[in-house]
Order: structure tokens, then sequence, then C-alpha cells
């Protein structure tokens, strides 16, 4: 128990901050996850099928994806301390329109389905945090909407490194530029840029 919830401190302290959780509600909390290591390049979650869980990274990078014409779109990258979901699946329980998958090792912790309904009715007060964060998800992607709308590859970098220029070095160069709509050959041209500013 201990061990497990020092792992999960990062999502306690996430849900603290948001409103303090009582210690019936975090032990519960705790004790509803299942904890598990991960190898690069696993699919936790296949498009088309259902979501049945919530991940929260311990320690790692996922990316969710569309695959269009057998091309792969990356349209979500998730690190440490991220709460990694497919919104419209899990919730609604039907199937999945991105996939999840690894980028490097990861450390996870999982919470299913049917675990979360269990603390929500348990503990009406839980409902606020999942607002919350479904609030914060959703501001979230409204940024990126904006940020693809851009027409500037440039400016479209520039939210990358905002938002994720601690692990930047760890994400594939073809999913950073997947991600951010622009062509590979484009992403080297700005990163080059940004090097020589940088000397």
């Amino acid at each position: 128990m201990d061990e497990k919830k020092e792992m999960l401190a990062g999502l306690l302290d996430m849900l603290n901050e948001i409103r303090p959780l009582s210690n019936e509600l975090a032990n519960a909390l705790v004790n509803s996850f299942d904890m598990k290591a991960v190898s690069k390049k696993t699919v936790l979650l296949q498009e088309g099928k259902i979501c049945t869980h919530v991940w929260f990274i311990v320690e790692g990078l996922l990316r969710s994806y569309h695959t269009i014409e057998d091309k792969e779109i990356t349209t979500r990258i998730m690190h440490t301390n991220f709460i990694a979901i497919a919104p419209g699946s899990f919730f609604t329980q039907t199937a999945a329109t991105e996939s999840i998958e690894t980028i490097e090792d990861c450390s996870l912790g999982m919470l299913a389905f049917t675990a979360l309904q269990k603390l929500f009715l348990e503990f009406p007060a839980f409902n606020y945090h999942n607002r919350l964060l479904t609030e914060q998800y959703f501001y979230k992607l409204e940024q990126r909407l904006y940020m693809l709308r851009k027409h500037d590859a440039a400016a479209k970098y520039d939210y990358f490194l905002e938002n994720y220029a601690t692990y930047s070095k760890n994400i594939p160069q073809k999913y950073i530029a997947s991600f951010l709509n622009i062509a590979p050959e484009t992403l080297s041209r700005i990163r080059s840029k940004a090097r020589k500013k940088i000397r």
C-alpha cells in the first residue's frame, strides 16, 4: 500500500490541489489502481476496441493516434504525471476512434472503468474532481486545435516547446511532426534554425 501510494503521489497531489481528498477516498483510490511496468511500443488501446481503463503515467511517455489510410496521425503526447484516457470510448464504453501506445518503457497505474464508477458512488465528492479534470482536458484540447489552425510551422513548434520541451529528446521526430501537422522535413529545418540561434 505504502509503495503504491508513493508511486501515485503525483496523482494524489494533483487531486488534492483541486480539492483535498479525505483519507478514506485517498486510500480507496490507491487501492483501486493496479500498477504495471510496460515496455516501449506497447499498444494499450487499439482503435476500434473499448477503452476499459484510465492510465496514470508514473514515469514515461505515451501517444495517441488515429490511423488514416495506413498512416498514423499522432493526436496527443502524454507524459509523467499525466492521466491518459480515450474519453469518448471510456465514458460511453463504446469503440475507440484512437489508439494509445507507449513511446518508451513506462510505469503506469491502471484504473478500471468499473472501479472508477464504484468510487463515484461511494464518494460523491469525487465527482467534483472528475468534472474539473474533464474541464482541464477540454481546455487543453481547445489550445491544441487553435495551434493546429495556425499556418506558421515555427509557431506550432514554439507551442510544442512550451508544453513538451522536457520530453522532446525522448519523442521521435516523426511523432512530433505528425502531432504538429507539419512535414518532417519542415520540422528538421525549424529545429536546425533554433539550434543555430542558441549558438
